[in-house]
């Protein structure tokens, strides 16, 4: 990873058992991020690595992430319902 920042160094026991071409996918995501000022957090890395390797669904991903940033049940499921539409 260029910049220094490789999530793969960061957090390289979510990466164990990935295919080297989709931990590559989701490294290199994250490094274009870096570059822009943001930062992953070990949960970011970890609910888009489940993503990539199909082990959840794009539903579970959004009400995964929704719920983490701490939004109330019901706002999170409206926002769950409209961000699935798109």
């Amino acid at each position: 990873m260029t910049g220094g920042y490789d999530v793969q160094v960061l957090f390289p026991e979510l990466f164990e058992g990935v295919d080297s071409e989709t931990a590559w996918r989701v490294a290199s995501n994250f490094g274009s991020d870096a570059h822009e000022g943001r930062e992953a957090s070990r949960r970011d890395v970890e609910l888009m690595l489940l993503l990539a390797t199909g082990t959840i669904t794009h539903d579970e991903f959004v009400a995964l992430a929704l719920a983490d940033i701490g939004l109330p049940a019901e706002t999170a499921q409206l926002l769950h319902k409209r961000i699935t539409k798109l």
